[in-house]
């Protein structure tokens, strides 16, 4: 390995260990001198390098993963916007409103009820009825070429894969394997209804272009095979993924007289979180089908 490699190498490592500790000490001061310290670096440098090797700053890194936690929070649990301010480190419930509706253009108070309101009507009370669904997707119906990714296992809870996508957006990005043409692709092996949240797989990946070359050692090499696709675009958190799917494989998938290959769906994400409003973003949900 070259020296320029194994400094590279090392650099990566290092931020490695950053992200793990963002992301697992949300409820805690995430000051550039202790992440300075988690990188082993001055923390005169770890700023640049840390923007170079993410596109952004430390800051934008960590408020956008604090206020991941928190939406997941609020749709999933029952905890007090109190014990959500203090479990991602927001001194007040004020300064958590102000921060939470800046980034999802709504207050938490509204983010919850609206994720409620989309739940209430499908209560279920025995004996058991059909589910109904207000919500209607458009779906397509397509043939795709075979897909070469490579990306990063992902395990336990879905709503912490991007944690895996940092990592590999910064560890691609340096080698020179992500481009304007790079696609994002999520695969997901389990349903989080189902199987226990620390057993859940994924698979956070990229497009490889032809002809490149990668760390077999670093990446994990997979092909999404071709095939007859459907596909169903979503507008909005990542937060509120579970309603189409549940729509999609509850209502639209039974009536269509189409069978699944035995392929897990997968997620395409057409958008960037750096730079989209969540209400804003675009996530493709697709599922190959026999033709």
């Amino acid at each position: 390995m070259t020296t320029r490699a194994t400094t590279l190498n090392h650099y990566q490592q290092r931020l490695l260990r950053v992200i793990d500790y963002m992301y697992d000490h949300v409820d805690q001061d995430l000051d550039v001198n202790t992440l300075a310290d988690v990188a082993c670096m001055s923390c005169y440098h770890f700023h640049r390098i840390f923007r170079e090797f993410m596109g952004e700053t430390v800051n934008a890194t960590v408020r956008r993963m604090r206020l991941l936690k928190a939406a997941s929070y609020l749709v999933r649990s029952t905890l007090t916007q109190q014990q959500i301010a203090r479990r991602v480190n927001y001194g007040s419930v004020e300064a958590f409103n102000r921060a939470f509706s800046r980034h999802y253009g709504m207050t938490p108070n509204q983010f919850r009820q609206q994720q409620q309101g989309e739940s209430l009507h499908s209560a279920a009370f025995y004996p058991a009825q059909p589910q109904e669904y207000n919500i209607m997707y458009q779906v397509e119906q397509t043939q795709q070429n075979a897909l070469t990714l490579i990306g990063l296992a992902h395990q336990g809870d879905y709503m912490q894969i991007g944690k895996t996508f940092e990592k590999l957006g910064m560890m691609a990005g340096s080698v020179g394997l992500i481009n304007e043409q790079t696609r994002y692709f999520g695969i997901y092996y389990d349903d989080p209804q189902t199987v226990e949240q620390t057993k859940l797989k994924a698979m956070a990946c990229i497009t490889l272009a032809p002809g490149a070359d990668f760390d077999q050692d670093t990446f994990q090499a997979l092909t999404i095979p071709a095939g007859k696709l459907i596909s169903l675009t979503f507008k909005g958190d990542y937060s509120e993924l579970e309603q189409p799917y549940n729509w999609l494989f509850g209502q639209w998938l039974p009536q269509s007289g189409l069978e699944l290959v035995d392929f897990p769906p997968f997620e395409e994400y057409l958008n960037d979180t750096r730079d989209t409003a969540p209400q804003d973003l675009l996530t493709r949900i697709n599922c190959l089908v026999q033709a």
